[in-house]
């Protein structure tokens, strides 16, 4: 008897061990396909170096920080105010961080000064760019903290500060064009119309840096249709994109088009297997050693589309587009919800794609406003207003994410899922 529940418990054993072994196989080999994603540059690339300023020489005032803000382990784009959301790319946990805004060169990005001016190499307007902030001992640079103080491991030391370049965080067109980024979350990518019948693509990793467009193949499209029986839209005309003798850059020969010209590029990165779509509209024939204007983005008038006006505002501008007072009656918080609706739509319509992000991260604060009101709707309606608020929500960062991809069809849907949750508000809400 016991030798048979020996047997039997060692096959149970086995079985079990089994199931283990196949279980642990299948992750090696979900893990080998995330990594099988990324471009082989990525793992090669080394991400700009931190800059160190000592105590007696900070970059910021130690007296006054910068608040606590929360962002992704895995995604640093993502920046939050609350502590009690969580990541809407990849669901993980955010963790406290600070930032501070610094200005550098479009393109010589080792300068960094504390305050709008010109470049001191060649003489261009200076870019803004946020830089992680935290403070670490001079002799010992695994000591990383968001506070200044005194070193740790001796407690004598004054630590100093430490300012680290995150990805994602100059989108700013380097020839005057449309910038975008790639669907996996690396390359990015300038398209330029300079006219004469001419587009020229430029590649950068997640740092904004230029890269190789040797590997890089795509097309531009000009024209599309769908296939009612084949299910599929079809490309009408299209041009190949070849690199430049220099490999620089990518470029097309499309004859002479006339203004405002959409196109897409069909892009595929380091021999990656999909093409990934970019959705550009050029109202202007860009110069390719041009800087952004100075231009700003009014969203309260008629919208004249510009090759990427939020690029172009001033550091004070997009913080006063983004800043948005939440007010104190529900019905007022929901109307300027579908204001912002509004503007989306607009934006959408006129092909500027990267300035979606403003109106719909100012709703996303907004609705999230509304939590603190539930409390005086009936129960039914709480059910509708909190489901409408985390759909808003993550449609938002969709739309943002979307919208720096440039690709009108993603954002198309984001926008679908974005205004049917507005729409839900306004009938708890009673807004006509």
């Amino acid at each position: 008897m016991s030798e048979q529940t020996h047997g039997s418990f060692s096959h149970e054993t086995g079985t079990l061990e089994s199931w283990r072994n196949r279980r642990l196989r299948v992750l090696g080999v979900v893990v080998a396909l995330c990594f099988a994603t990324l471009p082989i540059s990525a793992f090669l690339q080394q991400s700009p170096p931190a800059i160190l300023r000592s105590a007696s020489e900070p970059f910021i005032d130690e007296t006054t920080l910068p608040n606590i803000a929360w962002t992704c382990p895995m995604h640093p784009e993502v920046h939050e105010l609350h502590d009690d959301t969580s990541c809407p790319i990849c669901n993980m946990r955010l963790v406290e961080t600070r930032r501070v805004a610094a200005w550098t060169c479009p393109v010589h990005s080792v300068i960094f000064e504390r305050g709008e001016g010109v470049c001191p190499i060649d003489g261009e307007r200076l870019v803004r760019m946020n830089l992680s902030l935290a403070w670490t001992c001079p002799e010992h640079p695994e000591i990383d903290t968001l506070n200044p103080g005194l070193c740790p491991i001796d407690r004598v030391t004054r630590l100093v500060q430490r300012l680290s370049p995150l990805p994602h965080e100059d989108h700013t067109p380097k020839h005057g064009g449309i910038f975008f980024m790639a669907p996996d979350n690396w390359h990015h990518i300038e398209g330029v119309y300079p006219g004469a019948g001419r587009i020229a693509v430029y590649v950068y990793d997640n740092y904004s840096q230029p890269i190789s467009a040797e590997a890089v193949h795509g097309r531009i499209v000009l024209e599309e249709q769908y296939d009612v029986e084949a299910n599929e839209v079809r490309e009408v005309v299209a041009y190949p994109l070849a690199a430049s003798s220099d490999e620089t850059y990518l470029e097309a020969q499309i004859g002479n088009q006339e203004l405002p010209l959409e196109v897409v590029a069909k892009v595929r990165f380091d021999g990656d297997a999909t093409e990934d779509r970019f959705d550009f509209v050029f109202t202007s024939h860009g110069q390719e050693n041009a800087s952004p204007s100075g231009s700003e983005l009014d969203l309260a008038g008629p919208l004249q589309p510009t090759s990427d006006s939020s690029a172009a505002l001033s550091p004070s501008s997009i913080d006063a587009l983004l800043a948005v007072a939440i007010p104190g009656d529900p019905k007022t918080i929901v109307r300027e919800i579908v204001d912002r609706n509004s503007d989306i739509r607009k934006l959408l319509e006129a092909g500027m794609f990267t300035e979606i992000y403003i109106p719909a991260l100012q709703a996303k604060e907004l609705a999230l406003g509304l939590g603190s009101h539930m409390v005086n709707l009936a129960s039914d309606r709480q059910v509708v207003v909190t489901l409408a608020v985390k759909s808003l929500v993550r449609s938002a960062w969709l739309l943002d994410w979307y919208g720096d991809l440039g690709n009108r069809p993603l954002i198309q849907e984001a926008y679908s899922i974005f205004e049917t949750a507005v729409n839900h508000l306004r009938a708890a809400y009673e807004i006509q």
